[in-house]
């Protein structure tokens, strides 16, 4: 199947998409692809031009987004950042540091020591 096919044939609605999506789905991809690109491992399945890899998989199963949230969660834990992955697709990830929140622009930047 290519993938016009497969994005033709797999149409979910609104809703459907609230319930499955999570968090705010734009940001948590844009971290898992920011960690991508700065080689943290741990996100070699996740591309932005492959319909049948992980980053589409995690839409449809709950278990398998969830790992990569603990995942994107450890990267920035690990630079004493916490990341609040939050339940709608619209909401925007909390990020906090030494007690204060901050932008992802910010997290990113720590997270690369600048």
């Amino acid at each position: 199947m290519t993938n016009e096919k497969f994005l033709e044939n797999e149409k979910i609605s609104d809703e459907e998409l609230e319930n499955v999506a999570g968090g705010s789905w734009l940001e948590f991809t844009a971290d898992m692809i920011a960690a991508k690109s700065r080689n943290l491992g741990g996100f070699g399945s996740i591309s932005e031009t492959n319909f049948q890899d992980d980053l589409v998989k995690m839409v449809f199963d709950e278990k398998l987004r969830h790992q990569y949230v603990e995942k994107v969660g450890a990267v920035f834990a690990s630079h004493g950042i916490t990341m609040e992955y939050r339940g709608k697709f619209l909401d925007k990830n909390i990020y906090t540091c030494q007690g204060k929140q901050i932008s992802r622009e910010q997290a990113w930047k720590i997270v690369d020591g600048k």
